[in-house]
């Protein structure tokens, strides 16, 4: 098993929180059918502003980055999010979110720059590990990071390009293979 078999597995554990009271199946589904809606054309940001979408895909694609597969932003996560922001999220749940990525900004300029996408890449490593820390936080950076990264790996692991090219998904059999031998049960 290897690093993304195995998020992909957690997937729906993580996201839970975010759509809960939908049966696990039906988180596939939803995820799918986001995906689908994200896709479309000319689809502009909702809610977050281009400096949030900015930092949403820097995040995101720190998650899960391109390797020898496609990374969070290839499969457009920050889109999935957005789309989920503004068609799933109350105002309740969108406002502190939005203000943890302005507090993730605040906490950047203690570490030398005005914007989290402005730190070096070890600077934004070393922010998100603090994060990752304090994401049972109720506000602030560690709220918003928790649910970014909740929503990445929802987004990642239901993105149509993951579930056909790498998760292998396959919804029916490849056909009869005739040539297995019949041995009688003794």
């Amino acid at each position: 098993m290897n690093r993304r078999e195995l998020l992909g597995g957690l997937c729906a554990t993580i996201a839970l929180p975010v759509f809960a009271g939908l049966p696990a199946d039906g988180l596939w589904a939803t995820g799918r059918r986001v995906h689908a809606r994200a896709r479309g054309r000319g689809r502009a940001f909702q809610v977050l502003d281009p400096h949030e979408s900015e930092t949403v895909a820097t995040i995101a694609e720190m998650i899960i980055p391109e390797t020898d597969t496609p990374g969070a932003t290839s499969v457009r996560v920050p889109e999935f999010i957005d789309l989920i922001l503004t068609e799933w999220a109350s105002e309740d749940e969108r406002a502190p979110f939005l203000a943890g990525l302005a507090d993730i900004d605040k906490r950047a300029a203690t570490l030398g720059a005005s914007r989290f996408v402005d730190l070096p890449t070890a600077k934004k490593a070393e922010l998100l590990t603090a994060l990752d820390g304090a994401r049972d936080d109720k506000t602030g950076a560690g709220l918003a990071f928790a649910r970014l990264k909740a929503l990445t790996v929802y987004g990642y692991f239901t993105s149509k390009v993951v579930d056909q090219d790498i998760l292998k998904t396959e919804m029916f059999f490849n056909g009869y293979q005739g040539n297995v031998p019949f041995t009688p049960a003794v």
